[in-house]
């Protein structure tokens, strides 16, 4: 359930980690003056540091001595190549177990600064017709986000996580891997930990003793808060006037327009309309998925018993 974190590393001497012969460190060196890069893509300003990468996970140290790590724990598992299949409860102890075993990073010395807790589901129905039919998360609308290295998906941004749904088999495919079935994920990026402290998770120590089946219910919550526009209702079954609200509903600009006029009791007594002409005359859709997805969480939190040295390499 976990994929990607960036965690700052808190009593450890960064000459552990550059004499690690599986870091390889390199600098960003000003091709004309000769010293530090201290210039992001961005243009800004930044404390130079040094970058190590390994099995998708990127160990930079900067000059400060302060070490951040970044990447996908999932990747790592997969030995930083892909993030599309199971990574149970039992994997992510193996990871974290191996972190410590090559690093000497302990879980109590990672104190996070952001973390994803997502779920890769079979979807029953094509991911892309899913995707096209999320309309919004709470009040905000969902956008379509596409690059090179995540691949298609929409997002939401809230003011402290984002909601992303990803069609995983497109980018799987993107990168020349070959999947079978298709895989969608929803997730929910934390930016800040405001909410993930007031549970007492600080580090990752503090969210494995948490227990990452605790997020399912926050999965789920997240989920059922997406206007979702199901295209599986039976247009022959609906009334009159429902056909007219209908074909308004499926109007992600409906919605929208709803919302920058300010109609807001309006939007919620219409979109309780659509749920429960959506329960009636539909086959769904989202509660199908809300079902996978539970299904699929407590799959990947079964026999959380530590395992150690589970990696040969």
């Amino acid at each position: 359930m976990i994929d990607f974190i960036r965690i700052l590393i808190k009593n450890l001497l960064p000459s552990i980690l550059e004499g690690n012969p599986l870091l390889d460190f390199y600098t960003s060196v000003n091709t004309t003056t000769g010293e530090l890069e201290a210039i992001n893509r961005n243009g800004h300003k930044v404390t130079p540091s040094k970058i190590a990468l390994y099995r998708g996970l990127e160990f930079k140290i900067y000059e400060t001595g302060t070490i951040i790590i970044s990447g996908s724990l999932h990747k790592y598992w997969n030995g930083g190549e892909h993030n599309y299949n199971d990574f149970n409860i039992i994997a992510v102890m193996c990871v974290l177990n191996d972190l410590k075993t090559k690093f000497g990073i302990d879980p109590e010395q990672c104190v996070l600064k952001c973390l994803e807790i997502g779920v890769n589901i079979t979807p029953p129905i094509e991911t892309n017709s899913i995707l096209d039919n999320c309309f919004l998360h709470k009040t905000k609308p969902f956008e379509y986000q596409k690059n090179s290295f995540e691949g298609k998906y929409k997002q939401v941004q809230h003011a402290q996580y984002i909601i992303k749904i990803y069609n995983k088999t497109l980018h799987c495919l993107s990168k020349g891997i070959k999947v079978e079935t298709e895989i969608m994920r929803f997730e929910i990026k934390y930016t800040k930990m405001q909410k993930l402290n007031r549970l007492g998770i600080f580090t990752l120590q503090d969210l494995m003793n948490y227990g990452l089946h605790n997020f399912k219910e926050e999965l789920l919550r997240e989920w059922h808060n997406v206007l979702y526009y199901d295209d599986s209702i039976q247009q022959n079954t609906l009334a009159a006037n429902e056909e007219k609200v209908i074909l308004k509903y499926s109007n992600p600009n409906y919605w929208t327009g709803l919302l920058k006029n300010k109609q807001i009791k309006n939007f919620r007594y219409h979109k309780n309309q659509l749920k429960k002409i959506t329960y009636k005359k539909s086959i769904n859709i989202q509660s199908l998925i809300s079902e996978v997805m539970s299904k699929k969480i407590d799959e990947l939190n079964k026999n959380p018993i530590q395992i150690y040295n589970i990696f040969k390499r």
